[in-house]
């Protein structure tokens, strides 16, 4: 089937107020930012016995959803399968834009970000066992590797396309993996280590952004009034079926090891303490049990309503489960002597949400928001005609 690809008009009033929306919660965000420079990080709740808050929650997700989606554009690009063709630059340009916003979450954690440039000083000012330094280059090179991806997409070179949708798929793959590992490999917090963390990340990240290419290819489908043929949603919820129930499995034996071993009490404070009804309620609920209820349910699975409302609830677990693993990871006392506790240093963190980091957090989400529906609007992402082929899907009832 021959496509061709065209931006949108960008004309509706409808439009305008989106990107003016978007651009006001932009300005506010990066306004809290500046607080938070100035005044300092307290403002954003986090502490010397919670060192990471929000920012780097944001980061971890959206660095999984940006992987997860550009390893789908491979359907395409790489393994030749040409009715995904319709969506695969929607889901290129999806992954660049997550990755920016992934950038703008670290510099936001960074004490002095104007210093950000040495991050990429390799071999020079950093230190290159670091699992942080090795990540600074997975993900600029990722960064890179996206925007040359997407050239070549638009210039239809299909040599150097499935080339570098190679190795797009591939540095995807180790970015995330890499991030699992820099918490997997944190011997001192007993929630973090886990050698199987980068394989949970990696999961994790293809079904949150398989979920998320659902949910935008559905709408913006929808506003632009094009066409699409629904059986290929059909096809990539049954995929997200899968990685739902392998990223169940992953983090089901990453929590039974946990509580298995002679120090268990930091597992069990995470699945019965404060943060619990996080786990319980976003990732295993959310993340794990409704979408997987709603993709085998016979009539569900079979409406685009059902996809979605599934998908939804992955993206959102998928959320819980990035805050699950960060605040409680840190909020937990680290066992300087073994069997005492020693005074503040002995008690549990507490983190609470404080206005300047939740709309400092919102902004992050509008800057994406924003850069996507300008690149809608700049850019040949979307099929002219995707309704020339369709294959015939039963009504959904109801």
């Amino acid at each position: 089937m021959n496509l061709t690809f065209t931006s949108i008009e960008g004309k509706s009033q409808g439009f305008w107020i989106l990107a003016v929306t978007l651009g006001a919660l932009s300005v506010i965000g990066l306004t809290c930012f500046m607080v938070s420079y100035i005044q300092g990080h307290y403002v954003l709740g986090t502490s010397n016995i919670i060192p990471w808050g929000m920012p780097i929650v944001i980061t971890i997700y959206l660095i999984g959803l940006s992987a997860g989606s550009l390893i789908l554009s491979s359907l395409t690009y790489v393994f030749g399968k040409k009715e995904y063709r319709s969506i695969s630059r929607l889901a290129v340009f999806l992954a660049i834009v997550l990755i920016f916003g992934a950038m703008i979450g670290i510099s936001l954690d960074l004490g002095r970000p104007e210093k950000g440039w040495r991050l990429f000083m390799f071999f020079i000012m950093n230190n290159m066992r670091s699992m942080f330094a090795i990540n600074g280059i997975l993900y600029g090179g990722y960064f890179a590797i996206g925007i040359f991806y997407l050239g070549f997409i638009f210039a239809e070179k299909s040599k150097w396309t499935r080339a570098l949708g190679i190795l797009a798929m591939c540095w995807a793959s180790l970015v995330h993996m890499g991030t699992g590992a820099i918490f997997g490999f944190i011997a001192a917090r007993p929630i973090f280590y886990s050698p199987i963390k980068p394989f949970e990340f990696l999961a994790a990240a293809m079904a949150s952004g398989l979920a998320l290419l659902i949910i935008t290819v559905v709408s913006v489908f929808h506003f632009t009034k094009r066409k699409f043929d629904r059986k290929i949603i059909f096809t990539l919820s049954q995929m997200l079926l899968v990685l739902v129930i392998i990223l169940s499995v992953i983090v089901g034996m990453d929590k039974l090891t946990h509580l298995y071993v002679p120090h268990r009490e930091p597992a069990l404070w995470l699945l019965s303490g404060p943060f619990s009804l996080v786990f319980w309620g976003l990732q295993v609920g959310c993340g794990y049990l409704l979408p997987l209820l709603i993709l085998i349910h016979p009539r569900f699975k079979k409406t685009i309503k059902g996809v979605m409302i599934a998908s939804f609830s992955v993206v959102i677990g998928i959320f819980g489960e990035r805050f699950s693993l960060i605040i409680p990871g840190t909020a937990y006392p680290l066992p300087f002597y073994p069997g005492k506790i020693e005074g503040f240093w002995g008690a549990a963190g507490s983190f609470p949400f404080t206005p300047v980091e939740s709309l400092m957090s919102i902004g992050v989400f509008a800057i994406m928001g924003l850069f996507f529906i300008l690149g809608l609007k700049h850019l040949e992402l979307l099929p002219l005609n995707e309704g020339a082929e369709q294959t015939p899907v039963p009504a959904e009832k109801g």
